[in-house]
């Protein structure tokens, strides 16, 4: 089976195919996906109106960098999500995003720290903070938010939404962004609210590991284990054709929806390593 190296000399399988929370490697051979692209994926690898969005944009010529209506469609949405008021800026990736958040901020002698609301709670010394989808009960404090949105790939902008005005000055101008993966953001993110996703959390599962491990947020879990510990969960995990993150600092993501009997030895696993 074909191999790829992934950080921290974890491994994954070759993919050829995904729907919705699954994965097929070239054999034909079926994976549930508890990693979802560090969370990029939480509403599956084909998001409602992904495709018929990129199609139609496409056909109208919209994938050159210039001005469009879909950024500022995009920031209506991102309202409706995020506490606001904010400035939007949208980068070309999160490196960029860390440095000139980094030179804003005046951290020139220590690194920028990024809070995951899906690892720990928010803390008032918290400065910027990904922002994550399905944590109503979570209350973020940071001066800078950066949406972690339902969109698969990794190659969309960087979206950063900055509560502070004498901060957004210090930033330097948006990226140029083609119109095709703004449209696709928006197609993607308005999954998030309205009807579409009011069915989705009425058809939606509870996380199984909440009962394994005992920081679990909504969907999204982390175990505590060591690095040696998780990677033996990792290995035995993907024999049993699950997908976990690349390593002990990422959360885990429950699906959405999933097969008891799927996950059932993935669970027992699970208790294993959690000494239980």
């Amino acid at each position: 089976m074909g191999r790829q190296n992934r950080p921290l000399a974890y491994t994954m399988p070759v993919f050829v195919r995904a729907r919705e929370y699954h994965l097929y490697d070239r054999e034909g051979r079926r994976y549930i996906d508890f990693f979802q692209n560090h969370g990029r994926a939480i509403l599956g690898h084909r998001p409602d109106g992904m495709l018929r969005a990129m199609k139609a944009t496409a056909s109208r010529g919209l994938i050159a960098e210039y001005p469009s209506v879909y950024q500022g469609r995009l920031e209506k949405i991102l309202e409706q999500l995020l506490p606001g008021p904010f400035t939007v800026r949208y980068y070309s990736d999160l490196r960029y995003v860390r440095e000139m958040l980094q030179r804003a901020l005046g951290l020139s002698d220590a690194p920028l720290v990024i809070a995951d609301p899906a690892l720990a709670d928010p803390t008032p010394d918290d400065a910027v903070s990904f922002w994550r989808p399905f944590l109503e009960d979570v209350e973020l404090l940071a001066k800078v938010f950066i949406p972690i949105l339902p969109f698969p790939g990794n190659f969309v902008p960087e979206i950063v939404c900055v509560r502070d005005e004498s901060l957004a000055k210090e930033l330097p101008p948006s990226d140029p962004v083609s119109p095709l993966l703004l449209d696709l953001l928006v197609k993607s993110a308005a999954d998030l609210i309205g009807g579409a996703e009011e069915k989705r959390k009425r058809n939606s599962r509870r996380n199984p590991l909440a009962e394994v491990f005992p920081q679990t947020r909504g969907p999204y879990c982390v175990t505590g284990l060591s690095e040696e510990r998780y990677k033996v969960l990792y290995d035995a995990a993907m024999a049993a054709k699950v997908v976990l993150p690349p390593g002990p600092d990422f959360p885990m993501i429950s699906p959405r929806w999933y097969d008891d009997g799927e996950i059932g030895p993935f669970i027992r696993l699970a208790r294993q390593s959690a000494g239980m």
